[in-house]
């Protein structure tokens, strides 16, 4: 099968690790794959060499905004109408609404995928998605819960959670836990950073050797930087940016925090859980992290924004080392669950499908 990915760019963040794996995943099936976007900034994630990278205006040609806003439309057309292709996949909504406008002009179907919470949506982008969702073949959502705001608009849907990164599918860490505590994302008002930093300071008033270490860049650094030095933790608190070795920094922490107001399916905090990790979270929508923990069992989730019970819960995990233990051991079956060979062969099997449907 010939297949588009069409994408914005592919940076960082957790739709574009998708695209990327989904690339790599489906090229290895002997799939001729194009990754699409719309622009040539480089990757932070690998792509197989059987993967065609194309996009649609150049670094060069990005010096004013309405121009590139133009070229983008007029090439992006262009390859809908001329491109011989079996099946587009596209991902995140702006992208979503720009390919579907040209639904018209490919006999190929169109799988949308939604890897964002559609309940935040902007009046404006709320329009402009359900506008134009009707005009995919087929959806994909990582939630039962981002998959009930498309109701009577999705001709067909199925929920795929997020695969695990291989690289963090490894036997467990054996040796002396660190004292850190760990956290990883972007660096935006998503992230509610704020929130963790702010427990943190808390909890280390009663466990003055642990560190927190914030792994991820993004334009609220210095403003992060700014609080842990109001809130007297600056010289505890690390923002460690991006790190090629993810897996390793991560297995010897002795707690990972999500503290996040809205996730989809968030691949941090599933990397840590195959780690075993014992993890604190939000419990924020679109249902990402609740579909992953069990409070109490193999994690533990608190109310989106709530510092009081995210303080509780650090705490919990700092006191008793028999229930870090256990919720660290019981986090490891997502490895199993989660696996990138069941994850991305059921977006085959499903991508098949809508094919043949066509």
């Amino acid at each position: 099968m010939k297949i588009t990915i069409f994408i914005g760019g592919l940076s960082g963040g957790g739709a574009e690790r998708v695209a990327c794996n989904l690339a790599n995943h489906l090229s290895e099936q002997n799939h001729e794959i194009t990754m699409l976007t719309m622009s040539d900034t480089e990757t932070a994630y690998g792509l197989n060499d059987a993967v065609k990278r194309r996009s649609l205006i150049s670094r060069k040609e990005r010096k004013n905004k309405i121009k590139s806003n133009i070229l983008r439309y007029i090439r992006l057309r262009r390859y809908v109408k001329n491109e011989d292709c079996d099946c587009y996949i596209v991902m995140l909504p702006i992208t979503i609404c720009l390919l579907l406008h040209f639904r018209r002009l490919s006999k190929a179907p169109m799988i949308a995928s939604e890897r964002c919470n559609p309940y935040i949506f902007s009046k404006l982008k709320r329009t402009m998605v359900r506008h134009y969702a009707k005009r995919a073949d087929a959806w994909v959502f990582q939630t039962e819960d981002a998959a009930k705001w498309y109701e009577g608009i999705a001709k067909e849907s199925i929920v795929i959670p997020n695969a695990i990164n291989p690289a963090f599918i490894r036997e467990p860490y054996g040796g002396e836990r660190e004292k850190s505590i760990v956290a990883a994302g972007r660096l935006s008002q998503q992230k509610n950073f704020k929130l963790l930093i702010e427990a943190f300071a808390n909890v280390s008033k009663d466990y003055p050797e642990y560190d927190l270490k914030i792994f991820g860049k993004g334009p609220k650094e210095q403003e992060l930087r700014e609080f842990a030095s109001e809130k007297g933790v600056s010289g505890k608190v690390r923002f460690m940016g991006y790190v090629d070795d993810m897996p390793e920094q991560l297995e010897k922490a002795s707690m990972f925090v999500l503290s996040s107001d809205f996730e989809g399916m968030p691949n941090a905090l599933m990397e840590a859980m195959a780690l075993g990790l014992p993890c604190v979270s939000t419990d924020c929508p679109v249902g990402g992290p609740r579909f992953l923990i069990r409070d109490g069992e193999n994690g533990l989730l608190v109310p989106v924004g709530d510092k009081e019970k995210m303080i509780e819960a650090m705490r919990r995990v700092l006191k008793d080392a028999e229930i870090a233990k256990t919720l660290g051991s019981n986090a490891r079956s997502v490895a199993n669950e989660l696996g990138p060979a069941e994850i991305y062969g059921k977006w085959e099997t499903f991508i098949n499908q809508i094919i043949k449907e066509g």
